[in-house]
């Protein structure tokens, strides 16, 4: 299976990545400074984690409102406008002092970062061929991670000590400029009529992707789990020096990157998107299972496996997924389900990562995390057949 775009397209898919790859200045910036956001309001890891709890849960919610909106308004608009209300919410953040006036304001970042990624599913949808949809399906997820790593590095080597408000000014104006250009851009989906939001639709969608839906929670939760709460992990090692903790950080999302590019050889050569998604997200299980009889420098290299595999695995439950499950029109929307689920469940991680530390240690979260994959990827196992049949019922 090759991937054959004309020069728009080609064009279009790398407006699309960089786009939302700019996104996420505004979001995963907050994970490196969380350790000092707890020093300087006085609270503890479990308290300030609800930060991320409050980013993931309106996320979530953003993810089904915008994913339906952009099945009916032109994504142009929403992603425009998630761009620039994000940027003036992380300007606005890095003025505050206190918990309930960050807690408001990233409850609102959730909700406008929800912008982006559905709308794109739908201009994936409908721009590109239906042959060529699995392939391009698995290039969009470069854009997160890469916007992660660039974020984490940069962050994390200018809000240090009592700098951590330029982790979210500088952000701030990133957006602001990546609003600009995706205005100027002008990327956006064929025009087309809507007949507005119908229930039953909604409804039967969700029930005919049950144990996609649930795949997302589980697969969700470890992987925005892990990146609320890896910095602090790497900087409970003592391994590292904390001015150093973004860097390294950012170097474990860089390992990710060759997750999703297993996750792309593995569809490319295959043409099997459920088959892909089953080893990475069981090989992941594995290893962090093995981290909870390991330590040290070993402990690094291991969990740095572990989200390798997992970001492939992930990246399959957010791109691939939708744009298979989706039926003619509806891409933004089950886009938006899928991911409302995943962003949901890493929300309860942002808060029970933090209490199940302070409780039962690093480990504990270890083992659960791999058992919440190798569930992820017993179920996709059993739904495997799937995948051919809904290909068989599209080309009929």
């Amino acid at each position: 299976m090759r991937t054959m775009l004309n020069r728009q397209q080609t064009l279009m898919v790398g407006g699309l990545c960089a786009t939302y790859g700019l996104f996420y200045f505004g979001r995963v910036n907050i994970s490196v400074v969380l350790p000092l956001l707890a020093i300087e309001l006085n609270v503890g890891r479990a308290e300030v984690g609800v930060l991320g709890t409050a980013f993931f849960w309106t996320y979530a919610f953003g993810n089904f409102l915008w994913g339906e909106v952009g099945s009916h308004v032109r994504p142009f608009y929403v992603i425009g406008f998630g761009l620039l209300a994000s940027a003036l919410v992380n300007l606005a953040f890095g003025f505050q002092a206190s918990l309930a006036a960050m807690l408001a304001l990233w409850g609102i970042n959730g909700l406008v970062q929800a912008g982006g990624w559905s709308p794109m599913a739908r201009i994936l949808a409908e721009r590109v061929d239906p042959a060529h949809i699995k392939s391009v399906s698995t290039i969009l997820p470069f854009s997160y991670v890469t916007g992660t790593v660039i974020t984490w590095a940069l962050i994390g080597a200018v809000a240090t000590g009592l700098n951590w408000r330029a982790a979210f000014w500088l952000p701030g104006v990133v957006l602001l400029l990546a609003t600009v250009a995706w205005l100027k851009a002008g990327i956006d989906a064929p025009a087309r009529k809507s007949k507005g939001p119908r229930l039953s639709v909604i409804i039967g969608e969700a029930r005919g992707a049950a144990f996609a839906l649930l795949v997302a929670a589980l697969a969700g939760f470890v992987r925005n789990g892990s990146i609320i709460w890896l910095p602090s992990y790497i900087l409970d090692t003592g391994l590292i020096p904390d001015n150093l903790v973004g860097a390294v950080a950012a170097l474990t999302q860089v390992i990710a990157l060759a997750g999703l590019y297993l996750a792309r050889r593995g569809v490319m050569r295959s043409n099997k998107v459920f088959l892909t998604f089953v080893l990475l997200a069981g090989a992941s299980g594995l290893a962090f299972l093995l981290l909870t009889v390991t330590a040290d420098l070993l402990s690094i290299v291991l969990i740095s496996a572990a989200l390798m595999l997992l970001n492939g695995a992930f990246g399959l439950t957010t791109s691939a997924l939708p744009l298979l499950l989706a039926s003619p029109g509806r891409a933004s929307s089950i886009a938006g389900t899928l991911n409302m689920m995943a962003t949901f469940a890493g929300g309860m991680a942002g808060f029970g990562i933090g209490v199940l530390v302070e409780l039962g240690g690093w480990e504990a979260v270890f083992g659960l995390w791999g058992a919440c994959l190798l569930l992820a990827a017993l179920l996709i196992w059993r739904h495997r057949h799937e995948e051919d049949a809904r290909a068989l019922a599209g080309a009929a």
